[in-house]
């Protein structure tokens, strides 16, 4: 019996897969297709799911082959009303988005899998689910035969047509919207800079242009003409709606399809899970969905990977309550912006306007839709387990990651590769704070000070000298950061190590 069998190898699937078995979990990952879809799907890779991909180890090859984006900008009546600057990120070592092929994301996780000695189990679909007291088992068909698969737990990572929901019988609740879609990857000459991302609505309709890598490429998404096939004719047509003049020159292959906003009323049945698209479904308004489907993944993975280390089951309900709201605010804001950008005719177009030219002026909203679109700004400050606050951080939050200089090792570092990846941390601020500190082994601790006195003297601790203060917001206060970078509890050491950071296993879940 493997611990966890996930069905569906996207990006959401492999993540997860590459994740648990970082973490020392026996895993199987099934897909019905036979290779990797060569389609047109998503692109965009925000900052927050580039830290997640840091460390799942592929971050470097996606921004070796990936396109930089700095700029979201969004036009209506031909009009630029407001420009979305990335690069006013200041607490990631991402401050841009990247444009690549979903394909290229998934080749690259399925290589670093492989490296690991796991690979996909392609033409294998799931067509039953039992589950028992202590697993599950999966009835799959490969070759035309049918044989069992046996795990402790399952996660349904199979798209938005998820074969594992309908098993669960689990509704989803939202609507589907009246336009069709297009997209298509294709040669343009296209006169805006390549680091700039347009998205632009008039009264027929979207119409998107997203830089890929390679000379001239862009991907381009926009409300299907109604009633009239896609072609390089009607893709140059709809683009005046943008009132930029650029030249289709040639597609690869069109992809039409239908959008909704919809969300699964719940993530999980019994030992069996929901993650990425099975779970929610939304517009391509910025580009949220492939992250929001990586984010769950990393969410539900230290959970798993806690629970068959014996910790209790419990810990998996946090699951659910943590990314079922995140996914539900993502729903929203998405279907927002399309609306929006879709009021073709209707008088309140103005108004949407004037609202874009206001938030134009404003720094602090730019930053805020900067910080959204990231998902740098997803949070649990409600979640069970979480707690405590220090300034504007709360127990929730993710973990700030700041570039500083360590005075000890003579070199620039980020906040989060302090941390390891495997575990909690308890990370303190003042040196004082490890005195006569004792914390289980199921918890790193790690010590960032500008005292460079105490920083070369404290021993037993990891530690880094911030003589620069770059992580002066932290100050003060000591900190129980999760593997996912996510701060569960804020406080002193003594009340944030009272108890474990993961909970203990009841008997009856071993």
């Amino acid at each position: 019996m493997t611990d966890v069998l996930i069905v569906g190898a996207g990006p959401t699937g492999l993540a997860l897969a590459t994740r648990l078995h970082d973490l020392g979990v026996r895993v199987r990952i099934i897909d019905k297709h036979d290779g990797v879809l060569e389609l047109t799907k998503s692109a965009a890779l925000h900052a927050r799911t580039l830290e997640h991909l840091r460390d799942l180890g592929v971050a470097d090859a996606v921004l070796a082959e990936g396109q930089r984006v700095d700029v979201l900008a969004l036009r209506t009546g031909h009009r630029d009303r407001i420009a979305v600057d990335f690069r006013t990120l200041a607490d990631t070592a991402y401050p841009f988005m990247v444009d690549i092929p979903q394909a290229r994301t998934e080749h690259l996780l399925i290589d670093r899998l492989a490296e690991r000695g796991v690979r996909v189990e392609r033409g294998t679909e799931c067509v039953a689910i039992e589950q028992r007291t202590d697993g599950v088992r999966a009835t799959v068909t490969a070759d035309g035969r049918s044989r069992t698969l046996e795990a402790r737990w399952l996660v349904g990572c199979d798209g938005a047509r998820s074969t594992v929901r309908g098993l669960l019988g689990i509704e989803r609740t939202g609507a589907p919207y009246a336009d069709d879609w297009v997209l298509c990857d294709a040669v343009v000459d296209w006169p805006l800079p390549r680091n700039e991302m347009t998205f632009s609505g008039d009264t027929e309709g979207i119409f998107g242009v997203f830089p890929l890598p390679g000379d001239r490429r862009y991907r381009l998404a926009y409300t299907a003409t109604p009633g009239v096939e896609p072609s390089i004719e009607d893709a140059q047509r709809c683009m005046a709606r943008t009132g930029i003049e650029g030249t289709i020159h040639a597609v690869d292959e069109f992809w039409t399809f239908s959008l909704a906003h919809e969300q699964a009323v719940r993530y999980r049945g019994g030992r069996v899970f929901l993650a990425g698209d099975a779970g929610h479904v939304h517009t391509p308004f910025g580009g949220q969905g492939l992250n929001l489907g990586v984010g769950d993944a990393m969410n539900l993975a230290w959970r798993l990977a806690a629970v068959i280390d014996g910790a209790d089951a419990g810990l998996l309900d946090g699951y659910q309550d943590e990314r079922h709201p995140v996914a539900a605010e993502v729903i929203a804001f998405t279907h927002r912006g399309a609306q929006a950008m879709l009021l073709r005719g209707d008088p309140r177009r103005h108004l949407r306007d004037a609202a874009l030219t206001l938030l134009r002026s404003s720094d602090r909203a730019r930053r805020a839709l900067a910080r959204r679109f990231s998902q740098l700004d997803h949070r649990y400050r409600r979640a069970s387990g979480t707690g405590g606050r220090a300034g504007d951080l709360v127990g929730g939050d993710r973990l700030p990651d700041p570039e500083f200089f360590d005075g000890l090792t003579q070199r620039t570092r980020r906040l989060h590769d302090l941390l390891p990846h495997d575990r909690h941390t308890l990370l303190l601020t003042d040196p004082a704070q490890a005195e006569g500190l004792s914390v289980p082994d199921s918890c790193a601790v790690r010590l960032i000070t500008p005292d460079w006195a105490a920083a070369h003297t404290t021993r037993g601790v990891a530690t880094a000298l911030d003589r620069g203060r770059a992580t002066a917001r932290l100050h003060g206060s000591a900190y129980l950061v999760r593997p996912d970078r996510h701060i569960a509890r804020i406080g002193s050491p003594g009340e944030l190590t009272s108890a474990p950071p993961v909970p203990a296993a009841r008997e009856e879940s071993r």
